[in-house]
């Protein structure tokens, strides 16, 4: 780079004065554009968060930068890009950060990214609250023994479906899937027959009468459409960024594996199969693997 010092004590009146706030005034613009977009502006939607819930971050930047990441309770999360704003010259990167159930008090939250070379850290303190979704005991009567269900089979044949990491593809906020009541909020402890604590509910249960269309909650593809003994016939979509909605208890479906879907495509009908009480849909939502509160996405902006 070229540097032309002018020594502005030598200019010549009429051209001096203009000159010279030209240059001050191009001098003073350029230090400013340095320094105000030096680092990335980083908004959270909240630094309180109850467990089961989503730290939604978003960076905003005028350059590109890369080997971003969030690190939270020991785990590290990407950040995606989401889009350029060719209006403001801005460039938009998100990234989701699961806040696990049985989860409380103040913890770290670590974003990391690289930009015109030089790494930037950001560190900010999320308060993580308990919630109260009760206690219930779920009457199968003798349902769960008779099938002789065994959970665990099937809960790997669903991880596996849920292990890719694929671009995003959804817009926020996503839909309530299907019309009906929640009979079983996200993270109620369960029994089941009067038995000892069995689990906690990893989703919401939304009852209504058999057939009740049941809709894709959000733009994705289908990883998963299959009959289980437990889970019932089940429907899950990928919908990038590491996040997946399962469906479960359904009776028909009208998609199949590998189908892309869009936000509100109806994909099946709500049923009462597998171990179930009566017809319903357990809605799920799983981020990089742990399971989140649905609810929560159906207002996240």
């Amino acid at each position: 780079m070229i540097t032309v010092l002018i020594p502005l004590q030598n200019l010549q009146e009429p051209w001096s004065i203009d000159l010279k706030r030209i240059i001050i005034t191009a001098a003073f613009t350029l230090l400013i554009a340095g320094i105000c977009r030096a680092e990335a502006k980083i908004m959270l939607n909240s630094n309180i968060v109850k467990e089961g819930g989503v730290v939604k971050a978003l960076l905003y930047s005028d350059k590109p930068f890369s080997g971003s990441e969030v690190k939270f309770m020991g785990e590290k999360y990407p950040v995606f890009f989401r889009n350029y704003d060719k209006a403001a010259k801005e460039f938009t990167f998100l990234a989701l950060v699961p806040v696990p159930l049985e989860t409380s008090g103040v913890k770290k939250l670590h974003i990391r990214y690289l930009m015109n070379g030089r790494e930037y850290e950001h560190t900010e303190k999320i308060e993580v609250k308990k919630i109260s979704a009760g206690r219930s005991d779920v009457q199968t009567g003798g349902k769960r023994a008779e099938l002789g269900v065994n959970f665990g089979p099937e809960n790997k044949i669903i991880k596996k479906r849920q292990e890719k990491r694929t671009p995003i593809k959804f817009d926020l906020p996503f839909i309530k899937p299907a019309e009906g009541e929640i009979t079983s909020a996200f993270g109620k402890k369960r029994t089941y027959d009067g038995g000892s604590y069995g689990s906690t509910h990893k989703g919401v249960d939304i009852a209504n009468k058999q057939g009740t269309k049941v809709a894709a909650a959000n733009h994705g593809v289908v990883v998963e459409a299959a009959t289980m003994k437990g889970h019932g016939v089940t429907v899950i979509i990928d919908h990038g960024g590491g996040l997946y909605s399962l469906y479960f208890h359904l009776k028909g479906v009208y998609v199949k594996k590998g189908v892309e879907v869009k936000k509100g495509d109806i994909i099946a009908t709500m049923g009462s199969t597998g171990v179930s009480t009566g017809p319903h849909l357990h809605w799920q939502m799983n981020l990089f693997g742990i399971p989140v509160s649905p609810m929560d996405f159906t207002t996240m902006m």
